[in-house]
């Protein structure tokens, strides 16, 4: 698929992995839709919007807003093109620890916010974004991001279940829709320095760099070219490609 002319929703796309993904895309004149329920982070990169980058706030998990986004999207870039199912939050934890005689269980409710962000977010995204490339006969890319952390990872039940199941979902609508045109791909990254992995313990960092055979993390950089990759290549379908320098847990 070319880039230049396409129109593309990014979710999570106001920061991090998301935001480069999509600055990446319409420097090669793709159009971007930038959805985030950060409100403050869009207003961060509100200035960068350009008549190929708009931002729009909308929280994936909510049904009603999904629906309504991705129509108004669509009247108004006459058909999208792509779809990169990128939001996601992070509440790492354990399943049960003790620390000084106490006994601390997982959250339910950060166990199911995160499902709700990550696995149920990107099932919403996806189901309104194909109905609307098949309804128009459009041909179609959808691109689900995974992580390291799906084959399993101490403290993040919630979040490697989640990775998890956005796997399946690669593999299971990589089956459904490509009668229709769609291809379904996804993208596993590794650590890369963004808001979200600064939140994790400098110590646990530092760790992980020295298990890593490169030696370093991921730039935002890499992961731009990347999605280009994913989205030129119309043979590319069905398969999670990992980005994450070789790192194992």
């Amino acid at each position: 698929m070319k880039i230049a002319g396409r129109n593309v929703i990014v979710t999570g796309g106001a920061s991090g992995i998301g935001l480069a993904f999509a600055t990446h895309l319409q420097r090669l004149e793709a159009r971007v839709w930038l959805l985030d329920r950060d409100r403050h982070a869009l207003e961060a990169v509100t200035h960068c919007a350009t008549p190929r980058l708009q931002c729009r706030w909308c929280d994936v998990g909510e049904e009603q807003q999904v629906i309504q986004t991705v129509r108004d999207i669509e009247q108004e870039s006459g058909g999208i093109d792509v779809l990169i199912n990128n939001a996601a939050v992070l509440k790492d934890q354990a399943l049960v620890s003790k620390l000084r005689g106490t006994i601390r269980k997982h959250s339910l409710d950060d166990w199911q916010e995160t499902l709700r962000s990550n696995l149920t977010g990107a099932f919403l995204t996806a189901r309104e974004v194909a109905e609307a490339m098949i309804r128009s006969h459009r041909p179609g890319l959808i691109v689900n991001i995974s992580s390291i952390s799906r084959h399993g990872n101490a403290g993040q039940s919630a979040y490697a279940a989640s990775k998890a199941g956005i796997d399946a979902l690669t593999a299971t609508w990589s089956q459904e829709l490509a009668v229709y045109g769609i291809r379904v791909v996804g993208l596993a990254p590794g650590f890369v320095e963004t808001a979200m992995t600064r939140r994790i313990p400098a110590l646990f960092l530092d760790r992980i760099r020295d298990k890593s055979p490169l030696k370093r993390f991921g730039t935002l950089e890499e992961f731009g070219h990347t999605i280009q990759y994913v989205v030129e290549n119309d043979y590319l379908h069905g398969k999670v490609l990992e980005l994450d320098g070789g790192l194992r847990f």
